[in-house]
């Protein structure tokens, strides 16, 4: 698919909220097509590397809430309101925990306790092995 056609679909996509997975070689422009999508929809992108992540970074951290049971930091860098696009990018070559959680995220919208909020478009994208 030529990169007109996937940003077309994307537009179509992310105004209904589709969650979406990009593949393709590296070097071909992927992270680039959402970066444009972002700028031309003008609409915030949250741009996560899961490569970069370890699960914790991801889930966050467990500490003792008012009631004495565990509860979880939500990391800073998810959303928690208002509407634009969260990019998972480099998906295939995270470690498996990290992509099990990042598949949670784009196709629930939820991770552990954390739920993406309603206007936060998901798309996700990783490399092709040669």
């Amino acid at each position: 698919m030529k990169a007109s056609a996937i940003a077309a679909a994307l537009r179509v996509l992310v105004a209904g909220r589709q969650p979406v997975f990009i593949w393709g070689g590296p070097g071909q422009g992927k992270s680039a097509i959402v970066r444009q999508l972002a700028e031309a929809l003008k609409l915030p992108l949250q741009d996560v590397r899961a490569l970069l992540l370890d699960p914790v970074d991801l889930r966050g951290l467990p500490f003792l809430g008012s009631d004495g049971r565990s509860k979880w930091a939500t990391p800073e860098f998810l959303p928690q309101d208002g509407s634009g696009i969260l990019f998972l990018d480099e998906l295939n070559a995270a470690p498996a925990m990290v992509q099990a959680s990042c598949y949670q995220l784009v196709l629930d919208r939820k991770l552990g306790e954390y739920t993406l909020p309603e206007g936060w478009a998901r798309i996700a994208a990783a490399n092709r092995n040669n």
